[in-house]
């Protein structure tokens, strides 16, 4: 039943920029719990972030992850599939900013991370994979 599905949103940004605060803007909008996940490649990245985050508003609760490697599918899906372990009552709903170009020859200068971390969480049940698109 549609009542008994306890639902938690993850959402997956790399920096504070407007598809990221879109993204956040979807997830508020769905009236559920929310946790911001944010993959450092390093302390400076992470200390950077944190700035941008403060001055954003901080309502939301964040965890930072840190990938010196520069990997990020891994890390995130570590980080879900342990979190999906420790409570497999939730539906997880991962939300990612997706950059949209309006022109087909520029879209290949954006980051292919949604597409990869979808395939990477697809084996898993009871996580919702939504990409909220910002088109440019």
């Amino acid at each position: 039943m549609p009542e008994e599905i306890r639902h938690f949103s993850l959402v997956l940004i790399e920096t504070l920029d407007r598809a990221g605060m879109r993204a956040l803007a979807y997830a508020a909008s769905l009236q559920q719990p929310v946790l911001v996940i944010h993959v450092s490649t390093g302390e400076v990245e992470a200390e950077r972030f944190r700035g941008q985050w403060k001055l954003w508003g901080d309502h939301l609760p964040l965890q930072e992850l840190v990938s010196p490697y520069r990997a990020v599918i891994a890390p995130l899906v570590n980080y879900i599939e342990a979190l999906h372990h420790q409570r497999p009552d939730l539906t997880l709903t991962v939300i990612l900013p997706e950059i949209v170009m309006c022109q087909r020859r520029f879209s290949a200068l954006h980051s292919r991370t949604a597409a990869r971390l979808r395939r990477a969480l697809r084996p898993l049940r009871k996580v919702v994979v939504t990409t909220v698109p910002f088109h440019v």
